[in-house]
């Protein structure tokens, strides 16, 4: 026979944040436990509940009792299983003994001896008693609170404890509580696990989380037409509101038109950050003089409610316009002497220090980009580099550091500047993630990546690698930022060469050694962000080495070049191909052969087989058939005309001893290999690819 059990955690109201989180850590926490305990439960056996007040779960048909388990028990090392007699030692009868087994029932296993002991089951209650103390402990918080002597740990202070296996009441105890059957804040009292949501509902508590979704769904859709507009259900705050109510009610309420007055991502930011409020806008996506506020209860009081809503909203508007009218007082410009008193950190100098370096940075990018994209409005590249920080030492900025970048665009359409500008520093601070999107013109993206740059050469030439999961720089989300920009925009950059120029604009004074090292580092950090960026994309790791030659310094052909070995390697006649070229690059590196500068090349003539001849010959023909197809980024003409030298290479490696007495004949055959490396390598190293 079966039995469901459920626990109810009865809290002090907690973040809604802390929610999800700690329902999920629950669930895992008590599912390791009660497993480690010979009690596995199954994902679908879970279901979790939870509002700002309770943490519930309930587990479905639970046994009762545990299996029993056996298990083998490491003892003594072999050697002293038995003495020079063959008679037991007294520390192997002492090891059978203890585990209850006779002594010939020992075994061997990895030089010790082990005992298989059999450890029978336990009661399911015995078990949760045990397992559900040890899984809240194991819940971590954004922030925890001690309370009570036992100075346990845990979001908010837990009020109850709810334990029922079916009409049973587990004896759990923990931090000063003793769990019952009663419902936390509720003059209820469950006979069962059974009637727990339908206890809450019936006093205005939507216990399910998915239910409650779905009534504020419902009631927001309700509250859009009484307000007279579209509502800004922004995905992140309707999630948050779900977690910040047991009963969640709307309230339509209204402000002074004057508030219109504010850039809209201010005003929305005032909503929706600092008030958890729904904007209300119109089809053409303007705001409008009204607001949807969640509250948690019923229709009781709903006008008193609106009233304090609108006047807290309206002294935050307040604040906010008296914030904006003061950043209007001075230009953008004449904001930037102010980054002087701000530190950017130890070691990097002032914000107006970075200032400074990122607009050099930024016009020897323009340099680097000129060649091949001569439409670039460098003017406009180093108005944003220069102006770009200047808005961190704004009244808004400081109040709302969200806006950091969007307020830099706002203030610079009222200085003026144009609209490249004004969305270059709105854009500076994109990409903000993996999945957000790149700046939309050139000279963004160009003041953006320097920014990024700058921020990756100046932790590494402090020393600030990361290393494992600890990025407290986030260096890892600059380096992906920069490395999307460069590929999304196209933009035809020597990243190499930039990540140098970056490196040698810092404050930091390095010896050359020490400099050439970070350099290095910063250079492999980038790879593996490349590395692990393609990986998502879904290219096989072998394949992206091969391509790793050269690929910071055209990102678009590296690409390209991947694109192409990826698809070709599917083709049957490939992997012969691939061997071949394996086998010549294993010669090269066992002969340690490296070529006597560029000019040296092969002399036919002193070539003696038909077939190493054949070779050279069909080596001529391919390399001028594959730059010309590689002038036209065509990779797959270009890597099919090597693949034309199958029959020579072959015909080669079967009549030709390359590594023979004669020194002149041997170094001129290496020649002959080192050319086709070289050319397969413009487009793959093969002898990267694993079988």
């Amino acid at each position: 026979m079966t039995q469901d059990f459920l626990l109810e955690v009865g809290t002090e109201p907690l973040p809604a944040r802390f929610v999800p989180a700690g329902l999920e850590q629950l669930r895992q926490g008590l599912a390791e436990a009660l497993r480690r305990g010979g009690l596995p439960v199954e994902p679908e056996q879970a279901v979790c509940f939870g509002t700002p007040l309770r943490l519930a779960l309930l587990l479905r048909g639970l046994p009762a009792r545990s299996q029993d388990r056996v298990e083998r028990v490491k003892g003594p090392p072999a050697r002293l299983f038995k003495d020079a007699s063959g008679a037991l030692t007294p520390q192997a009868a002492g090891f059978a003994n203890k585990q209850g087994v006779p002594p010939e029932a020992l075994i061997v296993e990895e030089g010790f001896l082990r005992a298989q002991v059999v450890i029978p089951g336990r009661p399911t209650s015995a078990l949760l008693a045990q397992a559900v103390p040890e899984a809240l402990r194991g819940i971590e918080f954004p922030k925890s609170m001690e309370w009570e002597a036992s100075r346990f740990r845990f979001g908010r202070p837990i009020r109850s404890l709810l334990a029922l296996l079916g009409a049973k009441v587990v004896p759990i105890e923990l931090a000063g509580l003793r769990a019952g059957r009663r419902i936390w804040g509720l003059p209820v009292s469950l006979k069962g696990p059974a009637g727990y949501l339908g206890a809450l509902r019936r006093r205005r508590v939507l216990g399910d989380i998915k239910e409650r979704r779905e009534v504020l769904l419902k009631r927001l859709s309700g509250a859009e037409r009484e307000a007279g507009g579209a509502l800004d259900l922004d995905d992140s705050l309707l999630e948050e509101t779900v977690f910040m109510t047991e009963q969640p009610t709307p309230v339509v309420g209204a402000f002074p038109d004057d508030f219109l007055q504010l850039p809209a991502p201010l005003l929305a930011l005032v909503l929706k950050k600092q008030l958890k409020f729904f904007p209300v806008r119109e089809r053409s996506g303007r705001l409008l003089p009204r607001f949807v506020g969640v509250r948690d209860g019923g229709q009781e009081g709903q006008e008193l409610v609106r009233e304090g809503y609108q006047r807290v909203l309206a002294a935050r508007g307040n604040d906010a316009v008296f914030f904006f009218r003061r950043d209007l007082a001075s230009s953008l410009e004449a904001k930037r002497p102010a980054l002087e008193r701000v530190t950017y950190q130890h070691g990097l100098g002032s914000m107006a220090q970075r200032s400074q370096r990122l607009e050099r940075l930024a016009a020897r990018l323009c340099e680097l980009v000129r060649m091949e994209h001569g439409d670039v409005d460098e003017a406009c590249v180093g108005a944003i580099a220069r102006l770009c920080l200047a808005d961190l030492v704004t009244e808004v900025v400081k109040e709302f550091p969200e806006l950091q970048g969007i307020m830099g665009g706002v203030y610079a359409r009222r200085d003026g500047l144009g609209e490249k500008v004004a969305l270059g520093l709105e854009q500076f601070y994109l990409p903000a993630g993996p999945k957000s999107p790149t700046p939309a013109t050139v000279e963004a993206a160009l003041a953006g990546l320097a920014g990024r740059l700058d921020a990756l050469a100046g932790q590494f030439a402090l020393g600030n690698v990361p290393s494992g999961s600890a990025d407290p720089f986030a260096l890892r989300r600059q380096a992906l930022g920069a490395l999307r920009i460069v590929l999304e925009r196209q933009l035809p950059l020597d990243l190499g060469a930039a990540l140098d120029e970056a490196l040698a604009l810092q404050p930091v004074r390095l010896e050359p050694e020490r400099a050439r090292e970070a350099a290095e580092r910063l250079r492999d950090f980038l790879l593996g962000r490349l590395q692990a960026f393609l990986e998502e994309k879904g290219y096989p790791i072998d394949e992206i080495r091969s391509v790793r030659e050269g690929s910071l310094a055209d990102l678009k052909r590296a690409c390209l070049r991947l694109a192409t070995l990826h698809s070709l390697r599917r083709e049957p006649d490939f992997e012969p191909l691939a061997a071949a070229f394996k086998r010549a690059s294993n010669i090269l590196k066992q002969a340690r052969f490296t070529r006597d500068g560029a000019r040296e090349t092969v002399d036919r003539g002193a070539l003696r087989e038909p077939a190493e001849r054949e070779l050279c010959d069909a080596l001529a023909l391919a390399e001028g058939a594959l730059q010309e197809r590689l002038r036209r980024d065509d990779y797959e003409g270009g890597l099919r005309a090597l693949s034309a030298l199958k029959p020579q290479l072959d015909r080669f490696f079967d009549s030709v001893m390359v590594m023979v007495e004669d020194e002149a004949l041997r170094r001129q055959r290496l020649l002959l290999l080192s050319r086709l490396s070289r050319l397969f390598r413009l487009v793959a190293d093969l002898s990267e690819l694993q079988a």
